[in-house]
């Protein structure tokens, strides 16, 4: 896991989600082809077992975002947590902002005793995902995930 405390790369800070970033969210959600809705943006930001943070510029304007999902698990003997999402504007891409914004959750998770966090992904994942994953100290999981249809 990402351990050091440096401060983010300068351009961006890092903060907790408001209300009001919940149309910026959901655009940039847009930027990936997903469909989101503002109200459960909301929702997640006032959920007591989520956390989502955001990259904003220095205009205030979010450029990035990430969320973890926190709740006890059996298998686990304690609490497992979840990235959900990992988003990042195109033109913020591949400047420090998703490798910050997931080291701060990991250490959020630590703060939260979490004893085993993953990373959720839809889709096939690319080898760049891939990489950057494992430069943030995560391996490629051999687990089975079924949906209902």
């Amino acid at each position: 896991m990402v351990a050091s405390m440096t401060p983010p790369p300068v351009g961006f800070k890092v903060r907790p989600a408001r209300r009001g970033d919940a149309a910026p969210i959901v655009t940039l959600l847009a930027e990936v082809g997903a469909v989101a809705d503002p109200n459960t943006v909301t929702w997640i930001i006032s959920h007591p077992e989520m956390e989502l943070l955001v990259a904003a510029d220095h205009l205030d304007k979010v450029v990035g975002f990430i969320t973890l999902s926190h709740r006890p698990v059996l298998k686990t003997g304690g609490r497992s947590g979840t990235i959900d999402e990992l988003n990042v504007a195109n033109a913020w891409r591949r400047k420090g902002v998703g490798r910050e914004l997931l080291r701060r959750v990991v250490e959020r998770a630590k703060v939260l005793s979490v004893k085993r966090l993953e990373v959720q992904t839809y889709g096939p994942v690319s080898e760049e995902v891939k990489a950057f994953f494992r430069a943030c100290g995560f391996d490629q999981a051999d687990v089975g995930t079924f949906r209902m249809k």
